[in-house]
């Protein structure tokens, strides 16, 4: 799903979280009205307070402190408080309506941010940029940068680069984590997952296949964790590649990508249009990461 749908989806639960609350509420007031007691308390206090706001009858004013002491004696015995009489809303900035004035209210962007992470399909939510261990000095720069690209709103891509076990992947899933927070709609793929959307696209009618590529297009930033390592379909992968690669930058969304492969590998293993886009430095942050596998070193 695109962002607008995500956003649509998220306004709509904030309004049956506002309908629970005032159905809810509506059912306690129907309860209590059923009694006879409460109904001629309540209106006779209605009628007390009317006469003194709006006729000055200053001798109801007794009325209207005597039927108040004897409403908040039925509340009592029927269970109840005087915060049962309101609607009890989750939120008490916006009381569910999602906005406070014209702004968005935090309870909204919220529920935007589940939605976001829920679908944007990060293997590992604890992969963020406070929770790593990177020690080398030159990888902490590479996600420095990374990171301050994860909160751009321009045409800024990642590919990383590096050796099995340098930290790309945990790297990746801290930028895709982060720009879910950040409000981003995000898609984490990696490059075999990618290429299985490509067949299916190749091989669907059209609606499926536009459903599909619309996906991914749409996404504000995308991430393909190992590029290369695909297994390459002829008439597909390349196509579909160059395809989504250039359409994103057309569109002006985010695409981080990681390899293994060197800068050479790729202009072997894909055609020179493909190359061009995926390091292109005015557009893109092209970086290798260093040090020797840590899932090795760690014991994992």
């Amino acid at each position: 799903m695109n962002k607008q749908q995500l956003i649509a989806i998220a306004k709509r639960t904030v309004a049956m979280r506002r309908q629970k609350a005032l159905d809810e509420c509506d059912q306690r007031l129907r309860a209590l009205r059923s009694h006879d007691d409460w109904r001629i308390c309540e209106q006779n206090l209605k009628n007390a307070e009317i006469a003194v706001a709006l006729y000055k009858k200053q001798d109801q004013t007794q009325n209207v402190e005597k039927f108040g002491k004897l409403r908040a004696q039925l509340l009592k015995k029927y269970g109840m408080t005087e915060e049962d009489l309101s609607p009890k809303f989750c939120c008490k900035f916006c009381e569910d309506t999602g906005f406070v004035g014209a702004k968005t209210c935090v309870c909204l962007q919220t529920e935007l941010r589940k939605l976001i992470v829920n679908q944007s399909n990060v293997a590992n939510p604890n992969c963020t940029f406070g929770n790593s261990t990177e020690t080398l000095p030159h990888n902490k720069a590479v996600y420095k940068k990374a990171e301050e690209i994860c909160k751009t709103t321009q045409l800024q891509n990642v590919l990383l680069l590096g050796q099995n076990g340098t930290g790309k992947t945990f790297l990746l899933s801290a930028c895709a984590n982060l720009c879910a927070d950040l409000g981003k709609s995000v898609l984490f793929l990696t490059a075999y997952n990618l290429n299985s959307l490509f067949l299916e696209c190749h091989l669907s009618d059209f609606s499926t296949n536009k459903t599909i590529l619309d996906n991914l297009l749409d996404t504000d930033a995308l991430v393909i964790d190992d590029l290369g390592t695909e297994i390459t379909y002829r008439s597909v992968t390349a196509e579909y590649l160059f395809a989504l690669i250039n359409e994103r930058i057309a569109r002006g969304k985010q695409t981080f990508v990681s390899t293994n492969l060197s800068l050479q590998d790729i202009r072997e293993k894909y055609d020179e249009r493909i190359f061009s886009r995926l390091v292109d430095q005015k557009i893109t942050f092209v970086a290798k990461l260093e040090g020797n596998d840590k899932r090795i070193s760690s014991g994992r």
